[in-house]
């Protein structure tokens, strides 16, 4: 399975976590910001995974900088419309957003630690 794989899912059980037990303790704006702060970063960095490695096997980089700013007005546009008209809570939005930055060193230290490798070269 490859390492984006592993850090998507752990990051989605992290999430499922979070938003069930901040139910019971937040306001819904702030737990529906934690799912598309979520949804925001996973997509992201989905994309951003498939254009670095097509920039490593493919070697077309000027592609990816044109694609990269696309990503970026369609993140902008996402947020946006979470935080103005649906009025979800911005620091639910920031939760869902740093679940997935978290999840990538745990799942690094985990491979590390097991000897795992994806097959890429070091």
């Amino acid at each position: 399975m490859k390492i984006e794989n592993k850090i998507l899912i752990l990051s989605l059980i992290f999430c499922g976590i979070l938003y069930t037990v901040f139910t019971f303790v937040f306001e819904p704006a702030f737990c529906n910001g934690i799912a598309a702060g979520f949804l925001l970063g996973a997509v992201n960095f989905r994309y951003l995974s498939k254009g670095v490695r097509k920039v490593v096997d493919e070697g077309r980089a000027g592609l990816m900088v044109l694609w990269g700013m696309f990503r970026l007005l369609v993140s902008g546009f996402f947020a946006w419309y979470c935080i103005v008209p649906l009025e979800l809570n911005v620091t639910g939005m920031l939760v869902g957003l740093t679940i997935l930055p978290v999840c990538v060193p745990i799942v690094a230290i985990y491979n590390n630690l097991k000897g795992k490798n994806d097959g890429t070269p070091a």
